[in-house]
C-alpha cells in the first residue's frame, strides 16, 4: 500500500485553511489567490539565505499553529494591555479579528478622517482600499508576506484626507489568546497631501502556551505629509513574531518609524522604505533592550528612488543572558538619487558572555553626489565612564543602569507621545531590573 508522505510546509499550510473569504470584493479574492501560488513555490527560510543568516524558522513548521478566534475575551483583559494615560482612537484585535465592542472607531468624522477596520474599508470604503492593499507586498520571494497575505483575518484601516490632520492618535492594540493561535493581522495606513497621523501599533498576549503573529503594515505618505509609526512587541516567551513594514513616501513627506521589541521568543522585523519623491525624510529608530533567550532580527531596507532626499536610522541594543540581536540594514541609492544624505548606526552593548550580537550595516550607491554613512559598534560597557560613576559614590549596578538608560534614550527620545514614551521606558526598565 502506498503511503503519502507531505511537508512541513504542507502540513503548515493545511492547518491555516478553513476561513472563508468568499464575501470580499474581486480585487482582495486575486490577492489571496496570487499569494497562495506564491506559496506554492516557497518554503520556510532557512539559514542558506543570507537575510535568514542567523534567524532559521524552520521550527514553526513543526508547531500545528491554526487561526482560532479568541472566547471569553472580558474588558478587564484588553484594559490590562491599553497604554495608560493615552488619549487616542482605539482598535483592538484578538487574533487577529477585530473586536468591535473594545473599540473605537471614527467613520468618517467630519469628512477628515477614516478609523475603521479593514474589512468594514473593504466594503463601505472601498475606493480607498483597492488601489493600495497589496499593492507594496506583492513579493514572489517572500514567503511570509504571502503568508499573512493568503489568510490575514482584519486588521486596522486609517484615511487621514488632504490638508487634514488627525485629531488624536490612533493606537492599534494585537492581543495573542489562546494554544497554537496563527494571528494574521494586516493594517493600511494612508496619509493624502499634506495630511498628519501619528499611530501607535502595540502587540501583546492575553494568555498562551505558543503562538505565532505574522504582520504587515503598508503606509502611504503623500506629498508633504507626515506619518510617525510607533511599534512596540510585547508579547510572551512562547511567541513568535515575523513581521513587514512597508512604507512609500512621495514629494516632501517624512515618515517616522520608532520600534521597540521589548518581549518574545522571536522576533523579525522586516522594514522596507521606499522614497519615491524629491525632498523625503525617513527615520528608522528602534530601542533593543533583551534577556532570556530571547531572539530579535531587525532587517532594514531604505530605497532612495529620487533625489534630494534625506535617510536616518540609528538602531540601540543592550543583550544579556543568552539573548541574540541581529541587525541588518541596507541603503540603496539609484543613480538619479542625487544629493542623497543618508545615515546609519548600530550601537550593541553586550551584558554577559553568552549574549550575542551580529551587525552587517550596508551601502549600494549608484549616484555620485551624495552623503552616506554606516557604522556599527559592539561590545561591553565604557569603563571609564562607570569608572566615573563609582567614584562619586554611585553603586555599579545603579551606575550601569544610568549608563544603560542614557545609551537607549537616545532612540527614545524620537516617541514623540509622552504615554507612549513612558510605556515604552517602562517596559525597558523592566528588563534592565533583571539584568545582573
Amino acid at each position: 500500500m502506498a503511503t503519502l508522505t507531505i511537508s512541513d510546509k504542507e502540513r503548515f499550510l493545511i492547518n491555516q485553511e478553513g476561513q472563508d473569504f468568499s464575501h470580499e470584493a474581486k480585487t482582495f479574492i486575486k490577492i489571496r489567490e496570487l499569494a497562495l501560488k506564491n506559496l506554492k513555490d516557497l518554503d520556510f527560510p532557512t539559514n542558506k539565505l543570507e537575510d535568514w543568516k542567523y534567524t532559521n524558522l524552520r521550527g514553526i513548521s513543526k508547531i500545528e499553529f491554526r487561526p482560532q478566534s479568541a472566547i471569553n475575551i472580558i474588558a478587564a483583559k484588553v484594559k490590562a494591555h491599553k497604554i495608560p494615560n493615552l488619549d487616542a482612537y482605539t482598535l483592538v484585535f484578538v487574533n487577529g479579528f477585530f473586536s468591535a465592542e473594545f473599540s473605537d472607531t471614527a467613520e468618517e468624522k467630519d469628512g477628515n478622517f477614516v478609523v475603521t477596520n479593514l474589512n468594514t474599508a473593504k466594503k463601505k470604503f472601498i475606493k480607498f482600499v483597492e488601489p493600495y492593499l497589496g499593492f507594496q507586498t506583492r513579493a514572489k520571494d517572500q514567503f511570509f508576506v504571502n503568508l499573512n497575505a493568503a489568510f490575514s483575518q482584519d486588521g486596522a484601516f486609517v484615511y487621514v484626507k488632504a490638508h487634514q490632520k488627525l485629531d488624536k492618535p490612533v493606537h492599534i492594540i494585537n492581543l495573542v489568546d489562546g494554544d497554537l493561535v496563527a494571528a494574521y493581522p494586516r493594517n493600511l495606513i494612508i496619509a493624502d497631501k499634506l495630511a498628519e497621523a501619528q499611530v501607535v501599533v502595540s502587540y501583546e498576549t492575553i494568555d498562551t502556551a505558543s503562538a505565532l503573529s505574522n504582520v504587515i503594515n503598508e503606509v502611504f505618505v503623500a506629498e508633504g505629509a507626515h506619518v510617525q509609526m510607533d511599534k512596540i512587541q510585547n508579547e510572551n516567551g512562547n511567541t513568535y513574531h515575523i513581521g513587514a513594514d512597508y512604507a512609500v513616501q512621495h514629494k516632501d513627506s517624512t515618515f517616522t518609524i520608532n520600534t521597540i521589541p521589548a518581549n518574545g521568543k522571536l522576533i523579525r522585523n522586516n522594514l522596507s522604505i521606499l522614497l519615491d519623491g524629491t525632498g523625503c525624510t525617513a527615520n528608522l529608530n528602534g530601542a533593543i533592550c533583551l534577556n532570556g533567550d530571547i531572539h530579535v532580527d531587525n532587517q532594514t531596507y531604505v530605497d532612495h528612488a529620487q533625489p534630494n532626499c534625506d535617510s536616518n536610522e540609528l538602531y540601540k541594543a543592550v543583550v544579556n543572558d543568552q539573548a541574540a540581536s541581529i541587525f541588518n540594514g541596507k541603503i540603496y541609492v539609484n543613480k538619479i538619487a542625487q544629493q542623497t544624505n543618508a545615515f546609519q548606526s548600530n550601537a550593541n552593548i553586550l551584558m554577559s558572555d553568552d549574549a550575542k550580537a551580529n551587525s552587517k550595516p550596508q551601502l549600494e550607491i549608484y549616484a555620485d553626489d551624495v552623503k552616506c554613512s554606516h557604522g556599527c559598534t559592539i561590545g561591553q560597557f565604557d569603563d571609564e565612564a562607570l569608572f566615573y560613576l563609582r567614584t562619586r559614590g554611585i553603586k555599579e549596578s545603579t551606575a550601569k543602569k544610568v549608563l544603560l538608560e542614557a545609551f537607549i534614550g537616545e532612540v527614545l527620545d524620537n516617541i514623540k507621545i509622552e504615554a507612549v514614551r513612558d510605556y515604552a521606558s517602562a517596559l525597558i526598565a523592566k528588563n534592565f531590573n533583571s539584568k545582573n
